[in-house]
């Protein structure tokens, strides 16, 4: 009997057992989707003819000859599923999942998504999008659309601009007046308001700029509008994908790299699965795993990673690895490694990572084939292939494949015995937190990172990860925290996302301190509190993809004594990644925390509360900790330095 015959009538379900989620194929067996996106035969055209694009033409007889060898070699690498954009033949005997921009093509983004009217135009592109698929044994389900992400200040500002006409512009003016309680001079000791703006009336015409406030709270009603909007889209895609199709999966709309907690939140009952796309954080393969507890801890629902990547500056396709044909390319944005054995070794090792979480049901390589010589239509020009443009394999890379996706159902399988949600399976005595007499452990730093290298591949990340990392509720940590030591310092490093639009805060000359990114660090030693903070400061700098660097401020506060900036080279670094990036790895000297220098056995008292753009979301270590706490030393965390 072939695979889809024996699907027909069935259909794909999400389960959680033995405290782990797994995807449950129509025969009822619990399946973890490996998959690939764009497995596609490519087309014709000049650049295909000069074997600078891959073209199905160039090395098979027929689309057929083509389908079946695709098929059987990616079944050969341990593949199991053909993710997004990919082609959808039967010929191609895979299980399939679709992405069909149903938000997009029904204009719910950036149009008018509370239009009395949106809801039968969504019903309406949702019956003609799925109508292909529905008698399809093979399909998984949909992915609403992809990447359109939840910026919260650009939601505001866009409809803030609209007229009165636009729906979702009277439902924004009803949520100020609603959360200001009609009273214009609360609005606007969070708001600076353009001259012509003189109370809530006036916020009815287009064309209206709020900007922040320094030290006021309406990010607050930014992200509460953002979460009306986000709701709204998730219950409406919801309720037409299952109404066109009540069999398939609804597997959301493919996060972009970054999640807004709020958003997620707002998520509720209407997804089936949550989709992620992720860039590594490290090029050794390392996945932070406050990315996906936090999504464990937010939402019921499996995650699918629906999109990772490694791309190689030494490759056979001549791709530079860079977003050219812009004003501004952006080299290497992307997770980029010089050679193809790093490569391999960067896939096994995320891989292996991605299964040991028990809320992931599936990880999907992107993609197929390399991209264009020169770069797609975007101008995205990477080396994301398991194929060149002349159809040979990376070999380093299908293998390392191979060996990772035969391992999976066996990790999966110690993920459901132990329940772990630890990115090693479980808490092991070299973790950070593991404790001495209920003390938590810092180790030693087997050689000291280098705080100018820009890579934390130096760092036993597995090691020196700081869990119980706590947020206020219903939050959670935006990032994780390391920390290790060496006889002259400690040593520390936060892998996090955030999101800014310098634009949208109200300020001259520098960015104000009290509105950036920050870590603080508070130690107590001899009875006095020594306290260093990092400020990550936006600043413009029109050569920069986005319009603006963020530069690294450290601030020095010693008892007794003003604060002192200290230069940032050599004690502190933010790594070179697009926001919503922010990874930045400090060196904190031992006489800075008031001692002559560290050793093995000794005791210290700290803080660390790391903070985001405009106070948006807070955590804290060792418990919760306010910044007004930070220096608090009843308030600290006893800690073992440990070789």
């Amino acid at each position: 009997m072939a695979e889809g015959e024996a699907f027909a009538g069935r259909h794909w379900e999400v389960i959680r057992k033995d405290g782990a989620h797994w995807l449950l194929d129509p025969q009822g067996k619990p399946f973890f989707s490996k998959g690939v996106n764009f497995i596609d035969p490519g087309r014709e055209s000049t650049r295909s003819r000069e074997k600078l694009d891959y073209y199905w033409g160039n090395f098979f007889p027929s689309l057929d000859d083509w389908r079946r060898h695709t098929a059987r070699q990616l079944v050969e690498w341990g593949f199991n599923t053909r993710g997004g954009w990919s082609d959808v033949s039967p010929g191609l005997d895979m299980p399939l999942m679709v992405e069909i921009d149903l938000g997009r093509l029904a204009r719910f983004h950036w149009f008018d998504p509370f239009d009395p009217g949106m809801e039968a135009q969504v019903t309406d592109w949702a019956e003609k999008l799925t109508a292909p698929y529905r008698n399809d044994p093979r399909l998984i389900g949909y992915f609403s659309d992809n990447e359109v992400g939840w910026w919260n200040s650009a939601l505001f500002k866009w409809f803030m601009s609209k007229g009165w006409d636009n729906h979702t512009k009277r439902m924004l003016w009803g949520l100020l007046r609603e959360q200001y309680h009609d009273d214009w001079s609360r609005l606007t000791a969070d708001w600076a308001v353009p001259g012509k703006v003189q109370g809530f009336e006036d916020l009815k015409q287009a064309d209206i700029e709020l900007k922040l406030r320094p030290g006021g709270q309406g990010i607050r009603v930014v992200d509460g509008f953002m979460a009306r909007v986000a709701g709204h889209y998730y219950e409406l895609m919801y309720r037409a994908i299952r109404g066109a199709h009540p069999g398939a999966l609804v597997l959301g709309d493919r996060l972009p790299l970054y999640y807004h907690q709020d958003a997620v939140l707002a998520i509720g009952d209407n997804v089936d699965v949550i989709s992620t796309n992720y860039n590594v954080d490290v090029s050794d393969g390392w996945v932070a795993p406050y990315y996906f507890e936090g999504l464990q801890r937010l939402s019921t629902k499996p995650v699918l990673v629906t999109e990772f990547f490694f791309a190689a500056m030494e490759n056979r396709s001549g791709n530079r690895n860079e977003t050219a044909r812009s004003k501004h390319p952006k080299p290497g944005h992307l997770m980029t490694v010089q050679t193809q054995e790093e490569r391999a070794a960067g896939v096994a090792s995320t891989m292996r990572r991605f299964a040991r979480f028990p809320n992931v049901i599936g990880a999907h390589w992107f993609q197929y084939r390399d991209q264009p010589f020169g770069g797609r239509a975007d101008g995205e020009d990477y080396n994301m292939g398991l194929i060149d443009h002349s159809n040979r394999p990376y070999d380093e890379v299908t293998s390392a494949f191979q060996a990772a996706n035969a391992e999976i159902d066996l990790i999966r399988a110690q993920v459901a015995r132990t329940g772990a949600s630890t990115p090693s399976g479980i808490l092991s005595p070299g973790t950070a937190e593991a404790a001495v007499e209920g003390k938590t452990v810092v180790h030693r730093a087997a050689s000291p990172p280098n705080v100018s290298d820009q890579s934390l591949r130096d760092w036993d990340k597995d090691r020196s990860r700081i869990t119980h990392v706590q947020a206020p509720e219903p939050y959670v940590p935006f990032g994780d925290l390391h920390l290790a030591w060496a006889p002259e310092g400690l040593y520390l490093a936060t892998i996090a996302n955030t999101y800014v639009d310098p634009g949208f805060l109200a300020y001259e000359g520098e960015w104000p301190e009290s509105e950036a990114f920050q870590i603080h660090v508070a130690v107590e030693a001899g009875h006095k509190v020594h306290r260093q903070t990092i400020y990550m400061l936006p600043s413009p700098d029109p050569d920069q993809p986005d319009g603006f660097n963020v530069k690294p401020r450290m601030v020095l506060s010693r008892p007794g004594q003003p604060a002192e900036t200290v230069p940032a080279a050599g004690r502190v670094q933010r790594l070179h990644r697009s926001l919503p990036h922010m990874h930045v790895e400090a060196f904190l000297p031992a006489e800075t925390l008031g001692l002559p220098s560290l050793r093995a056995g000794m005791e210290l008292r700290l803080n660390i509360v790391t903070v985001n753009y405009f106070r948006e979301f807070s955590m804290s270590w060792p418990g919760r900790v306010s910044l007004d706490q930070a220096a608090d030393p009843e308030l600290m965390k006893t800690v073992v330095l440990k070789n």
